[in-house]
Order: structure tokens, then sequence, then C-alpha cells
């Protein structure tokens, strides 16, 4: 699929995928933003504590076994998906009690377990089938299928919605349903997505489907684990960093600060929607750049990803950053902007993570994971550091709301610099060391995990 078709795709997939999320997050403003703001607080960190959870199986297994099939032709890589969720789903399965933490939290702010127990068992549900289903619409990309990736993304946030009304209209406590109705969306976005690789993998031709089984070797826990103990590693710390951001907020600043930060860090998601998007189709020449050391096209796709991300946080805060009567938004998450200017930072904070995206794909590409975590541990205890001072320091609850955009862009801005330090060094080396033993070499076009 030619890059001018296979944005537009990866853009409206990342949309969909993050659009069932958004909606939910805004039913849970809408519910507790006045009721009450401590539990829309831990609502939100119970959400943060599912993406921790997400990221075990996803860096552990998920995406080192991306990897290796990029050794497979594109259109017979489908065919990996079902060996691939028997490794992965007891993986997420275990990862789930990191939700744990989130309870923890909350009996130390007075929540109690009435309060707390539907957002842990839904969150527990959706740990299981969240990176299941991201890891389908990956491999989708990868075998030049990304519009099919789309149509499970469409699944999920229709399936969400439907859910949602439904449970509605049942006297079933509220707490339920946001994250209940995400993870039922999961569940059924799984089964599609499964459906579409079985039909797609059932027309590969016969020496493709021998490459598939001589593969299928390669992806076992053991293989798979000198390049996924990196990755997990780099994915806590930066998944299990903002937990502590957000439980640090809490503590130091109070839950009503950590919703009022919640609440604009939903209305600037669409900047990280388009940065995922651009990742899904320009993440694959940077790690094909890297791999060959071609330092010219790695600037290239950086400078295309950049001048995009750049484009659509500019206009992004024309349009929603401010409480004015050409902002949709407005109306509906008046929470965020009743602390002005909180919007609008959270939203360039997004951006300049999003920017780093590029230099993250260089580094798995290079097969540099183990500098990626190096990075990634830096950049995090900056944006803790950053975070527990301007907490602490906060004199009001609205001040204390910027605790969390403003560490953030600090992360953003440390991963920018460190990726590119890392980066230069990569490509001043005299030949392609790489720091694990499952680094494969990808082929043109294929796009990213």
């Amino acid at each position: 699929m030619k890059l001018s078709r296979a944005i537009p795709a990866g853009v409206v997939d990342a949309g969909l995928a993050s659009l069932a999320s958004f909606v939910l997050n805004l039913y849970a403003i809408g519910k507790w933003e006045s009721e009450d703001p401590t539990i829309l607080g831990i609502y939100f960190l119970y959400v943060t504590a599912f993406i921790m959870a997400s990221t075990v199986p996803t860096q552990l297994l998920f995406v080192p076994a991306e990897k290796v099939t990029l050794d497979v032709p594109r259109p017979a890589r489908v065919a990996l998906f079902g060996g691939i969720a028997r490794l992965g789903m007891p993986v997420a399965g275990a990862a789930a009690g990191l939700i744990g933490f989130a309870t923890l939290v909350g009996f130390s702010k007075g929540v109690t377990w009435a309060d707390q127990a539907p957002f842990l068992v839904t969150a527990a549900i959706a740990t299981v089938f969240s990176p299941l289903q991201n890891h389908a619409r990956r491999l989708l990309h990868l075998a030049g299928h990304s519009w099919a990736a789309a149509s499970v993304s469409l699944v999920q946030v229709v399936t969400a919605a439907t859910t949602l009304i439904l449970l509605l209209r049942t006297s079933i406590a509220a707490q339920w349903l946001p994250i209940g109705s995400l993870a039922v969306a999961n569940v059924v976005s799984v089964g599609v997505a499964a459906a579409i690789t079985h039909r797609f993998g059932r027309t590969i031709d016969s020496p493709s489907r021998q490459i598939v089984e001589q593969t299928r070797s390669r992806i076992g826990h053991r293989e798979l684990a000198p390049s996924g103990r990196w990755l997990v590693g780099t994915g806590i710390v930066s998944s299990g960093n903002n937990f502590l951001v957000e439980s640090a907020v809490s503590l130091l600043a109070g839950l009503p600060a950590l919703a009022l930060a919640g609440s604009a860090k939903t209305v600037a998601q669409p900047i990280l929607v388009l940065a995922n998007g651009l990742r899904s189709v320009l993440g694959p020449p940077s790690m094909e750049a890297a791999k060959a050391r071609d330092q010219a096209a790695a600037r290239r796709v950086r400078r295309t990803f950049a001048m995009l991300m750049a484009g659509g946080v500019i206009g992004y805060v024309a349009i929603a950053g401010f409480d004015w009567v050409g902002n949709p938004l407005a109306a509906l998450v008046e929470t965020a902007y009743t602390v002005p200017f909180l919007v609008a930072l959270t939203i360039a904070a997004n951006g300049l993570n999003g920017a780093a995206f590029p230099g993250r794909m260089e580094l798995i590409g290079a097969g540099k994971e183990r500098s990626l975590f190096r990075v990634e541990l830096q950049a995090n205890i900056a944006q803790l550091g950053v975070a527990i001072i301007a907490a602490a320091a906060a004199t009001s609850t609205t001040a204390g709301s910027f605790a969390r955009p403003v560490a953030f862009a600090v992360l953003g801005i440390g991963r920018i610099v460190g990726y590119g330090k890392a980066l230069d060094v990569h490509y001043d080396e005299p030949t392609v060391p790489t720091d694990t033993a499952v680094a494969s070499s990808p082929p043109p076009e294929d796009p990213p995990s």
C-alpha cells in the first residue's frame, strides 16, 4: 500500500481506536465532574493503571514477535496471529495484577472498596484483551491491510457506544460502565480481528506458508526474551512512571487536581491519535533507515513527521486550546476549561511526545533496545521529579492540575534529545551491532508496530 493511501488509513485506524476511550472518558467526566470529583480522579488513575498493565504483554511479547514477522512476506504475516495470541494472553492475564496499585492509592485517599471494585474488575478484563486487539491491528498494518485494521477499530467504537447505551438503561452502578464498555468492545473486536486474519491467512501461497511455518519456531518466550526484556523495561518505565506521576499529583495536590488534568488530557488526546496514526505508516521507513544506517533517509522521515505534528498541534490549539465560541468541546468537557491554558499546555505536551516517535522507531529498527531503555529511564526520572516538585509547590487545586502536563512536556523534550544523542552514536558506528538477539531486517514499506 502506497504511503498516500496508508497514511489516511493509519490515521483513521488510530482515530477510531481512540474514539472509544474518548467517548467513555466524556461519560465519566459528565457523570462525576460535579457529582464527585474524587471518583473521577480515581477513575483516571485506574485508566492509567490499565495502560501500565497492558504495556507488559505488548512490549514483552507482542512487539518483539512483530519484529520477527518482518522476515515473512507481507501478506503472509497475518497467519502468525493465532500463535502469537496464545503466547500473549497468559502474560496479559498475569499483568492485570498490576492494576491493584490503583486500589492501594484509592484506599489511601479514603475511596471505598464498593467504589473501586468495578474499576478493578473491568480494567483487569480490558488488560487481557486490549493488548491483543492492538497487536492484531498492528499485524494487519504489517501485512498491508491497513483499512482492515481500521475496520477492527470501527467495531470497537461501535460496540463500546452500544454497550454504554444498553448499560445506561439498567440499574447497574455507574462505576461499571466506562471501563466495562471498553472491555466488552475489546473482546468483540478481538473476535472480529481473529476472523479477518484467518480469512486473509487462507489466501497465502505455498512458498509463503512454508516461510510462516519456519518462522513459528522463532516466536516463543525464550526466543523473544532478549528483545522483549528491554522493551518491557522501557514500557514499564514509561507507563509505570505515568502512574507514579498521577499518583503523586493525587497525593500531593489532591484527586480533584488530577480530575482537572485528566479532563484536559481527554480533550488533548487527538494529538496523540495523530501521532499514533503517523507512526503506523512512517515508522517502518524509520526502522529501515536505522537498520541500513541511512541517516539522510531517517532525517527525511523525522522532518515529515515533525511537520505534520506541528501542523496538527497549531491547528488543534487554535480550535480546542481555549474556551471560545468556536470550540465544540468547551461545552462537552467544561472541567477541562475551568483552568486557563491547561488544555493548550496539555496539547503542546502531547505534541512533543508525539514528535519523539520516529526516534523511538529508529532505535528499535537498529536493534538498540538497550539504548532506548536508558533514554526512557533518564527522561522519566526527570518527568517524575518535575511532577513531584510542581504538585508539592501548588497552592491550590487549579495550580496542582498543571503538574501533569508540565511534567509530560519535560518527558517529551527528554525523549527527543536523548533519542537524538543515541542515534548520533549509532550512525557514527562503522558496523551494525545490535543490543538484542532478535533484531530483524524490515523490508521496504512495512508498517510499524
